[in-house]
Order: C-alpha cells, then sequence, then structure tokens
C-alpha cells in the first residue's frame, strides 16, 4: 500500500489541541501511546507547563521548568534542546503560548505530517480551569481508574511511590473533584471515560473517543494494538482495612463514575454528592 497523506479532519477551521488529564497510574500512558498511532496526531513526553501554581515568567516557574531532570530528559526524547527550550520559555508571553512554540517544533522535529498536537501530563489538572481559559478552544481527555488500583499502584511504586494512603487517595479525589468542575464550566470540551472500559473494548472506546475529537476513525492503524488491564486486586497489595479506608475516602467520586454501582462518566454531573 502505497504511503498515504495524513487523513485530514473536516473540521473548520485547524483541528485545536487537547489535554489529557487524570490522575496517575489511571491509563493516560496507555491511552497516549493508542492516539499517537493516528496519523493526525502527535504527542511528546510529559509537559507539565500547566502544573505548578507560579505564574507564568516568574523566576520560580522558570527555574522548575528549567531544572527539573525529568523535564530535561524528556525534553531529550522530544529532539529539543536546552537552549532552544531557554529561547521559547524567554520569548513566550504565556504557557499557551509556550505549549505553541513547544510543539510546533516538536512536530516539526518527530511527526511531520501530523495536523493536531495533544498534551499527556496528569498533572496538568491542576491547571486545568487556567488551560481551558487561555485556550477557549482545547479539549480535554479523562481517563478514569478504580481507585483501589490507583493506591495500588502508587504503592507499588514503579513511576510515582506513594505509601501514605490518604495521600495517595486524594491523587484521585482531587483529580476527579477538578474534571468534575472543568466539566460543569465546559460540558461540550471535555470527555471522560473509565480504563477498565478502554481495556474491554479498546477499538470501540478509541472510536468513540475520535468522534468527540472530530478525528477520522480507521480500524487499520490501530491493528498493532495489544491492550491488557492491570488489575492489582489480587496481588495482596491493599488489605480488607485499607480498601475500606479508600472506599470511605472516595465513595463520592466512586459512586459517581459507576465503582459503588450504577453511574458512569456519560452522567457523572447527575450523581448527587
Amino acid at each position: 500500500m502505497p504511503n498515504a497523506p495524513s487523513m485530514k479532519s473536516k473540521s473548520s477551521p485547524a483541528p485545536q489541541p487537547f489535554f489529557m488529564l487524570g490522575c496517575v497510574r489511571s491509563g493516560t500512558t496507555m491511552l497516549r501511546d493508542v492516539l499517537r498511532l493516528h496519523p493526525n496526531l502527535a504527542c511528546p513526553e510529559e509537559t507539565h507547563f500547566f502544573r505548578w501554581g507560579d505564574p507564568f515568567g516568574t523566576d520560580g516557574l522558570s527555574r522548575t521548568l528549567m531544572n527539573n531532570a525529568v523535564l530535561k530528559k524528556h525534553r531529550e526524547i522530544d529532539g529539543i534542546t536546552e537552549d532552544e527550550f531557554r529561547k521559547m520559555l524567554n520569548h513566550a508571553n504565556s504557557r499557551a503560548d509556550l505549549y505553541q512554540r513547544y510543539m510546533a517544533l516538536y512536530i516539526q522535529r518527530k511527526k511531520p505530517s501530523a495536523t493536531r498536537w495533544f498534551d499527556k501530563t496528569p498533572q496538568n489538572v491542576y491547571g486545568a480551569m487556567l488551560a481551558a481559559t487561555t485556550m477557549p478552544r482545547a479539549r480535554f481527555v479523562h481517563i478514569v481508574r478504580s481507585p483501589a488500583n490507583v493506591v495500588a499502584s502508587l504503592r507499588i511504586g514503579k513511576i510515582v511511590k506513594v505509601d501514605n494512603l490518604v495521600g495517595a487517595a486524594n491523587y484521585w479525589n482531587e483529580a476527579v473533584s477538578i474534571v468534575r468542575g472543568l466539566r460543569r464550566a465546559y460540558p461540550g470540551r471535555v470527555y471522560e471515560l473509565r480504563y477498565e472500559d478502554f481495556t474491554a473494548d479498546p477499538l470501540g472506546q478509541t472510536q468513540k473517543l475520535l468522534k468527540f475529537l472530530g478525528e477520522p476513525f480507521d480500524a487499520a492503524h490501530f491493528a498493532s494494538l495489544r491492550i491488557r488491564e492491570s488489575d492489582h486486586s489480587e496481588e495482596g497489595v491493599l488489605n480488607a482495612e485499607e480498601l475500606a479506608r479508600i472506599e470511605a475516602l472516595c465513595q463520592v467520586g466512586m459512586r459517581r463514575y459507576g465503582y459503588l454501582g450504577g453511574g458512569g462518566p456519560d452522567d457523572a454531573d447527575d450523581a448527587a454528592d
């Protein structure tokens, strides 16, 4: 089959970016890697531009973005030098401006056929409202996972390690609470899906997500998909008392997303607190 040009979306004007948000250890990396298979979509490593609360242009935020060892490694993977990033940071007027500069160079270097960028940084959820107001056409994708599995994964600590159960549970609680507010403020710009539903039907869930994003779906682009649900419930990471504590701490959100019977992302705002 000859190389085909990118599948241009029918929407006009040009497609706007979207942000993949949520709690850490909820499947954001898995979902990012799936969407990267689409010829129109490009996503770098995690950027964290909306994560921290210092105003853009202040020394505190600039030092954090420049000196964080993980972000330096991410820029190396993205093909962007430290000098190039420093110049972007110095010339940008806002986080939104910094994103446009960073993504333009990233796409040029890594996927020049792409027509749209997206960002996958779970912790950007803390700046989601700022992102929504300063990038008024951007969309948001929230993937949510059972809090018991999130807490267990954080305790295992392959990527992020959190031993304190309350702290781990609040990674989940704070993310779903912020996204609920975002969805109430901008209902047409937020799409939610559950990790468990995605792993059960990755192609079907991908098709639904791409429809929301206004991107064409072709199953051939995802022929290499090999998705398997990771479930820590049988590993003995958490005891019965800890599982009960997680349920008590997270019960409002668990009920809203169908982890305590009924509900789900589509009717999240209809659930009572």
